[in-house]
This record gives structure tokens, C-alpha cells and sequence, in this order.
């Protein structure tokens, strides 16, 4: 006798497989990565900044997809986030994100995770992982209206600030060589950083973008052509990136980011793309970017701990 279709037993949902980073295929991946969140996912840009140590989680043909950047030490495999990738987390091309069932297919061997999920990647609640869970903050721009509009959102600070670096006469210098801009942040800032592979990584990264037009560069040049600032943003259809950028001494006299950050946004409005400032969970990049009207986005820290007793108090570096 036929069973009836309304009695049949619904279809179980597609497995969510783990992939090594040899077994992707990379042209699926990235498809899924451009509609579904940001470009930190972008296989280029995995690539460079793990050195190729990352595998990913794949639900039926590239629907969803959540990439498991690691490393190793003391013979313990851990996720952890790569430089300059503000976050990462599951990329769905439709539909809410289904967060906890990757999180719940992330292999057991991983026993420690230091991460940062997209704003998107909501609800957790339904996990029964013992996660600790914190929100980050970020703060975006939509880039949809004439720049004088948006222009006037700026907060007073800016506006002087701004109005002080066009009588220093600053000039600004676009699509300069992404290294160049590196290396005026490492001459700077180079002490922030424990050793030099994270502006190495980000290096051969930025050169990648520059080659397939998902980044920008700018200098601000004092009249004599001393560099005061500089910034390395990235691109996609949906999203302008803040990266990499600082200011000279003399720069931040004479407001020197503040005009650049300006130009990056002038340059991309109006259109259907969305300034995302990142790193806003430090206070005084928070008051920074909070200056230019932006409103605040929060995305979920997720820190796993299955190590054993007592090296479950230290944390993998």
C-alpha cells in the first residue's frame, strides 16, 4: 500500500561537512562568501593572513559556509582569528544563518576557540556548547545619500578638524602601492606587534586586493610631500573596510586621518555601500569613528575552553 505523502517523515536537513583546505572548492566558496557577508572570507584574503591554515564547514553545495582558521601548539589545535580579519563566522546565501548547528559540527580536535562571529550570526541561543559569550562593538556608515548630507551628520570635532587640516594645506595621494602604506604604519607602530608576520601577512593580502579592485589606498602629503597619513581600506559591493591606517606625528597635528577618513568616504557615496569603521571595542578608536555619525553594530566573541586541567588556564597564543 502507498504511504501516504502527508504521513511521510520529513527529509532530515543536509549535513554540514568539514573540509580541509585542499578539499574546497574555491570557486563555490567564494561565490557564497560575496552574497552572504564580509569579505574576510574571501579565500585570497584566508589564504594570506593563516599562511593556508585554515579548513572549512560546508552545508550542501556551498549554501552555507564557516571557515575554521587554526593553529597548533604545544601540540593542541585551536581556533583563533586571523589579523585584520575583524570577524568571520557562517556565511549563509539565504535565510537566517543556521549558527548553532556549524558551531555544534566544528570537529572535537579543536579544543580551544578565540573568535569573532559577523553581526549576523544570531541567535546563539540555542547551542548547547559551553561558550563564553561577549558583544563587540563596531560602528557603520551607510554611504546612500550625497556626501553633504552625510557631511553634515559629522560631529563638531570633526568638522574643525577637518576645517585644520585644509589649512595645512594637505594633499591627498591616491592608489599608492598597498606596501607603502604598510610600511609607514610598521615605522610607526611597529612596536604594537609581538613579531613582524602580521604586516607581512597583510602585505601580500593587499597586494592581492589591489590586483582584483577590492582595495583602496590613500596618503595625506604635507606641502612639502612628507607623508602625515595614510590608509589602506577594502572593498566589496556591499561594504567599504577600514584596515590599516595612522598619522605622523606632524599628521596629527594638523588632523591629517581625520582627512582621509573623509576622502575614503566621500570618494563611495552615494551608493548602496556601507562604511564599516571596525575595531570600535577600543575606546579611542570608538570616539574616533563616532565622530563621523555612524551608528553601532554589536557581533558575538565566542571563547570555547576543553583543555585539560591546569592548561586550561592559559591561553593559546
Amino acid at each position: 500500500m502507498a504511504i501516504d505523502q502527508h504521513m511521510r517523515s520529513p527529509s532530515p536537513p543536509p549535513p554540514i561537512r568539514y573540509l580541509l583546505r585542499s578539499e574546497i572548492d574555491i570557486r563555490k566558496w567564494d561565490a557564497c562568501v560575496s552574497l552572504a557577508g564580509p569579505i574576510y572570507g574571501r579565500s585570497f584574503i584566508l589564504d594570506a593572513m593563516t599562511a593556508g591554515q585554515w579548513d572549512g564547514l560546508v552545508l550542501d553545495d556551498y549554501a552555507a559556509v564557516m571557515p575554521l582558521t587554526w593553529k597548533r601548539k604545544f601540540g593542541i589545535n585551536y581556533l583563533c582569528q586571523p589579523s585584520f580579519c575583524a570577524m568571520l563566522g557562517v556565511f549563509c546565501q539565504s535565510g537566517p544563518a543556521p549558527v548553532p548547528d556549524f558551531l555544534a559540527a566544528i570537529p572535537s580536535r579543536f579544543r580551544f576557540w578565540d573568535i569573532d562571529l559577523q553581526e549576523n550570526n544570531v541567535p546563539l541561543s540555542a547551542t548547547a556548547l559551553p561558550l563564553k559569550l561577549t558583544l563587540r562593538k563596531n560602528y557603520f556608515l551607510a554611504l546612500d545619500k550625497p556626501y553633504d548630507a552625510i557631511q553634515k551628520r559629522y560631529r563638531r570635532l570633526a568638522r574643525r578638524t577637518l576645517q585644520r587640516a585644509a589649512s595645512a594645506q594637505l594633499s591627498i595621494e591616491r592608489g599608492a602601492d598597498p606596501g607603502l602604506i604598510i610600511d609607514s604604519h610598521r615605522r610607526i607602530y611597529g612596536h604594537l606587534y609581538p613579531n613582524a608576520a602580521p604586516l607581512e601577512k597583510l602585505s601580500t593580502c593587499a597586494a592581492k586586493a589591489m590586483e582584483t579592485g577590492n582595495a583602496a589606498t590613500y596618503l595625506a602629503r604635507r606641502p612639502g610631500g612628507g607623508i602625515a597619513a595614510f590608509y589602506l581600506v577594502f572593498l566589496d559591493d556591499r561594504y567599504v573596510y577600514s584596515v590599516l591606517g595612522g598619522s605622523t606625528a606632524p599628521g596629527k597635528d594638523t588632523g591629517a586621518f581625520y582627512l582621509l577618513t573623509d576622502a575614503v568616504i566621500r570618494d563611495h557615496c552615494p551608493g548602496n555601500r556601507i562604511f564599516r569603521f571596525e575595531g570600535s571595542d577600543l575606546p579611542g578608536i570608538a570616539f574616533f569613528n563616532e565622530q563621523f555619525g555612524p551608528y553601532p553594530v554589536e557581533y558575538p566573541h565566542l571563547i570555547l575552553n576543553r583543555l585539560p586541567f591546569p592548561i586550561n588556564y592559559l591561553k593559546p597564543g
